[in-house]
């Protein structure tokens, strides 16, 4: 764990050892994130589901349908493979914004960068 500009920066795998559709679950402390990389774009959120507590680094990815001004009212599929569903009761989240689908719920998200050829996330 490095410490640079006040951020700490904890390095999760080598980018050649972190494939897409890869993921991890890294404890920071008693804090559990989950790191995913979606299409060779890294994701890093908050680890726990705040329903019942179950490991989201365990849910699937899949997409959504959604339905609102910006497709005419029709129902259009996604954010594909950026919607992470939990394994404990299904509860869906945003990968990118750590929003809850229909909940007003919102998980913590963290930046991830490559860094010296390694998936980091800072916190």
């Amino acid at each position: 764990m490095k410490e640079r500009n006040g951020k700490r920066r904890v390095a999760v795998a080598p980018v050649d050892e972190f494939p897409p559709g890869a993921r991890l679950e890294i404890k920071v402390g008693n804090r559990s994130i989950a790191v995913f990389n979606v299409k060779g774009e890294y994701f890093a959120i908050f680890g726990l589901c705040p329903h019942q507590s179950a490991p989201l680094s365990r849910g699937r990815l899949q997409g959504t349908v959604v339905c609102n001004e910006h497709t005419n009212w029709e129902k259009e599929w996604a954010h594909d493979g950026e919607v992470l569903v939990c394994p404990g009761h299904a509860m869906e989240f945003d990968l990118r914004t750590g929003k809850a689908f229909g909940y007003g719920m919102k998980l913590r998200t963290y930046d991830v960068i490559v860094e010296d050829d390694w998936v980091t996330v800072i916190l």
